[in-house]
C-alpha cells in the first residue's frame, strides 16, 4: 500500500505543474517520519521498564541486558507480524526521502532539500531497527560471528530477547509460539540452559 500511495505522489510530484506540486512526493516520507519512525527510534515500551526487568529477573540471570535490548527494540519485538513491513516501507520512503533530496538541491530549493534528507536520514535509522532482532536471528553472519564476537553476542541477545519477550506476554499466542520455536533451535538451546532459570513454558 505505502509502495503504491508513494509512486501515485512521485508521479503527481514530476508531473504536475502546480507551483507546490514538487512538494507532493515528500508528505508520505515525512508522516511516516513524525508518526511512525519516533515509536522505533526512541524505545517507548508499553510496560514500565521496572516492571520489565523484575518479570525477567524471575527468569533470566541476564535480565538486565535483556531488558536494555527489548527497551531499545521494542516495536520490533511486539510487533512481529508487521515489524518486516514497517522496515519494508522505511526502506521505500527513506530512497525517496533522499531522490527528493537531491531533486531539491537541483532545483536551488534548499530548505526543501535539507527537510528531505533528515526525514531520510531519520527513516534510514527507523529501517535499521525496525525489524532489527529478528534479521538478527536469521542472518547467518550474525550466528556464525566467527569473525566477529560482536556479531556473535548480539545474535545471542537477539534470540533470547524474542524467548524473553514472550515472558512479558504469557497469554499471547503468536509471542509464545514463536519463542519456542526459537527454544527449539540447537544453538539457542545451550543459551537458555545457561541464561534461564526455567525451561521456556515451564512454570515460574
Amino acid at each position: 500500500m505505502i509502495f503504491i500511495l508513494n509512486l501515485i505522489a512521485l508521479y503527481f510530484a514530476f508531473t504536475s505543474n502546480h507551483t507546490d506540486g514538487v512538494y507532493w512526493g515528500a508528505v508520505l516520507p515525512a508522516l511516516y517520519a513524525i508518526i511512525v519512525a519516533p515509536h522505533a527510534l526512541i524505545g517507548r515500551t508499553d510496560i514500565p521498564l521496572p516492571r520489565i526487568a523484575k518479570i525477567l529477573a524471575d527468569k533470566w540471570e541476564n535480565a538486565e541486558d535483556l531488558t536494555e535490548y527489548i527497551a531499545k527494540y521494542w516495536m520490533a519485538l511486539a510487533y512481529p507480524t508487521t515489524s518486516w513491513k514497517k522496515q519494508r516501507n522505511s526502506v521505500i520512503l527513506y530512497l525517496t526521502s533522499f531522490l527528493l533530496g537531491v531533486v531539491y538541491f537541483a532545483k536551488e530549493m534548499f530548505a526543501g532539500g535539507i527537510f528531505m534528507f533528515v526525514v531520510g536520514y531519520i527513516l534510514y535509522q527507523m529501517s535499521l531497527r525496525v525489524d532489527w532482532p529478528r534479521s538478527v536471528y536469521t542472518s547467518p553472519e550474525f550466528r556464525d560471528g566467527s569473525d566477529n564476537e560482536f556479531a556473535r553476542k548480539e545474535w545471542e541477545l537477539a534470540a533470547m530477547s524474542i524467548v524473553a519477550f514472550a515472558d512479558l506476554y504469557p497469554d499471547d499466542k503468536a509471542l509464545n509460539n514463536s519463542a519456542k520455536e526459537i527454544s527449539e533451535d540447537a544453538d539457542v538451546k545451550p543459551l537458555l540452559t545457561r541464561y534461564r532459570h526455567e525451561a521456556f513454558g515451564g512454570a515460574g
